[in-house]
């Protein structure tokens, strides 16, 4: 095992626990938005678009699992798989345990088994119905985010392995993205469509994601149409970035809003659009202004994570979990930013970990919904436990 420091060594511990937990259920669970599961809650929506998203938000509130009652079944997830294997395969490259490996290994061989097949690459969706203000999203249907997340676990998986097979699913997610999303295009750049049969919603983190999911392809085979669209994505989102360096979630009044996670998602594709392209795509003024926007809005003095960046609740499980994933990555240049990462995980042990140690998925004003959602609270904790202990053994 690769040394570590003391809190390196505590987050190990932290991982190990969390770790044992979600093997011991087979990576399966409720999620918060997964109501559509139920039978009788799909006959009473009348597929009708209001309807469902009012069932999504009773699911999301209610304090009470009341899952079994209306028959909806703990399912795998494979947006959670995803953050899985990239959790495992952080833990292999921070200790050089085998068994982290091997286990990152079982979950993408479940994720290839279990992608679609019918584009012109692998795409993953969700195992529900999910309704938002854009639309409804059918089961199994691909999307660009969970698409892009899971790439991510492949090409770390390439550079850790060096398995072309990986290098395959990378190139493959990067034709997915090309081919099969329609863009929309504008004197400023491109947008990236969400799912294969939506119009472009014009909507930023969805957007950078695609374009990072097209560098990492080219990055492996050079195919100069996919670095042109992830150029004009990057300066599509970046023309409509606030003079400030807040992100709305989109462009629109519908999307006339900021939050937490979604902004650290864009941090994380400038991050690694420049990394990816050399600093060629997305100024570092930008991402330092989108960087010091962030950390003095989304955070209490006590470090707390606000939702939004000018209301505190509702505390999530995705805020925190996303925020000790950022602050960790951008310790490969901030070295501060790696104790901020480590006090969130600290203050989510002590705030947001169920008495049976697995982590819920939300706390409002007056009531907490403690459902073990099995990507929303576990596998995104799972992933940042595993980028924290990473950068942690780089400081060594």
């Amino acid at each position: 095992m690769s040394e570590l420091s003391q809190n390196g060594l505590w987050v190990l511990e932290r991982f190990v626990e969390h770790e044992r937990l979600v093997r011991a259920v087979d990576y399966r669970g409720y999620e918060f938005d997964d109501l559509r599961g139920s039978p009788l809650v799909r006959a009473l929506s009348f597929e009708n678009l209001l309807l469902k998203r009012v069932f999504i938000q009773v699911g999301e509130r209610v304090p009470w699992n009341i899952r079994p009652l209306l028959g909806v079944q703990k399912l795998p997830s494979s947006k959670g798989a995803g953050f899985f294997a990239r959790g495992y395969l952080d833990a292999y490259r921070a200790t050089g345990d085998g068994r982290w490996l091997d286990r990152a290994t079982a979950l993408l061989d479940w994720l290839l088994e279990h992608a679609a097949h019918e584009y012109s690459g692998p795409a993953w969706g969700n195992a529900f119905e999910f309704a938002s203000r854009a639309g409804a999203i059918p089961k199994g249907m691909p999307t660009v985010v969970w698409t892009s997340h899971i790439g991510e676990a492949f090409a770390l998986a390439h550079s850790v392995t060096g398995e072309s097979r990986y290098r395959e699913v990378v190139v493959g997610i990067g034709e997915f993205v090309l081919r099969d999303l329609s863009h929309r295009e504008d004197e400023h750049g491109v947008c990236i469509a969400y799912t294969p049969l939506s119009g472009v919603e014009l909507i930023h983190n969805s957007n950078l994601l695609g374009a990072v999911a097209l560098l990492r392809a080219w990055s492996h085979d050079s195919d100069d149409r996919k670095l042109e669209v992830a150029e004009r994505a990057f300066s599509w989102s970046l023309h409509h970035m606030n003079t400030d360096g807040s992100w709305y979630y989109g462009v629109g009044p519908r999307y006339a809003w900021i939050d937490n996670f979604h902004t650290a998602y864009v941090i994380d594709c400038l991050i690694e659009g420049r990394k990816l392209t050399q600093g060629r795509i997305a100024s570092l003024d930008a991402l330092e202004r989108s960087i010091a926007f962030w950390q003095a809005h989304f955070f209490e003095p006590d470090g707390t994570p606000r939702y939004y960046h000018d209301e505190l609740y509702p505390l999530d499980s995705q805020c925190v979990a996303q925020a000790i994933e950022t602050f960790a990555r951008l310790s490969a240049f901030r070295r501060e930013s790696l104790g901020r990462s480590f006090d969130l995980l600290q203050w989510s042990v002590a705030n947001f970990r169920r008495s049976d140690g697995f982590y819920f998925y939300r706390k409002g004003r007056f009531f907490t919904n403690r459902l073990i959602a099995i990507h929303w609270a576990q596998a995104t904790m799972f992933a940042a436990m595993g980028a924290l202990l990473y950068y942690a053994s780089r400081e060594l």
